[in-house]
């Protein structure tokens, strides 16, 4: 099911009927997501519908059924046309999730953004097994980054939000400016070897700064051979860290 965007629901129609090519009584509509002005241009969010093209044996039938059926009498008054589904978002079932709709959400946020911050950014998105990444390019890096990835890390949360509360597969959102991601990810590696050498020196615990889930990770798999050392996380997301302490003496 094909999904267009627009400042408005109807925007977002006359957009999916210009590319499907089709007439307003030949499509269903879903609403997926109602448009949002914001405060001063932020929170906008664009209007995001889903279009179908009604089924052509639906469609001549209902022309045949209409000529079949004798003009209403001038004295009764005709019928009154059905009301619209409610939003998926106002239905007591819940949100429908759907994978690709939450990607176009996504997509849609990031651009937000990067209009916002008066960035010009192309922004790619890839499916690498159970993580989604989405690469923006542009010629400031630092202002999507900022003083050590806390921007990039705060919007990528942000979009993780947004993908959990429509899609319905358990991936991860990872986002990328330019190879800031496998920079970090050297960083990390380095700071953990360095910090296990002075653990060992000291001969107690290191409670390091904050970081994401997936730093965290990267610090527990280059230290998860040591002989010396030994890692777990403590405290709540987005304050939760890594301790790097001795490890218990074993016979080897």
């Amino acid at each position: 099911m094909p999904t267009f965007q627009g400042a408005t629901i109807q925007k977002a129609i006359a957009t999916g009927l210009e590319a499907m090519q089709a007439g307003r009584d030949q499509i269903s509509v879903e609403v997926v997501q109602e448009g949002k002005k914001g405060v001063l241009g932020l929170g906008r969010k664009p209007a995001i519908v889903n279009l179908q093209l009604n089924e052509p044996s639906n469609v001549a039938t209902a022309v045949a059924e209409a000529e079949a059926v004798p003009a209403p009498k001038p004295e009764k008054p005709k019928r009154r046309p059905p009301l619209p589904p409610l939003p998926e978002a106002l239905r007591r079932d819940g949100t429908k999730r759907d994978d690709q709709t939450a990607i176009a959400l996504v997509q849609s946020y990031l651009e937000d953004i990067t209009n916002q911050l008066g960035l010009a950014a192309t922004i790619d998105n890839e499916r690498r097994g159970d993580q989604v990444w989405f690469d923006l390019t542009t010629a400031k890096d630092a202002l999507l980054i900022g003083k050590h990835g806390k921007i990039i890390n705060a919007i990528q949360f942000l979009a993780q939000t947004e993908f959990n509360h429509y899609g319905k597969s358990k991936w991860t959102i990872m986002l990328n400016v330019g190879d800031y991601r496998e920079r970090r990810d050297t960083a990390v590696r380095r700071l953990a070897e360095k910090t296990a050498r002075e653990v060992v020196a000291r001969g107690t615990a290191v409670y390091l700064d904050p970081m994401p889930s997936f730093e965290r990770k990267a610090i527990h798999q280059a230290l998860a051979d040591n002989a010396y050392v030994e890692t777990h996380s403590e405290g709540t997301d987005p304050r939760r860290y890594v301790v790097i302490t001795p490890r218990s003496h074993r016979s080897f």
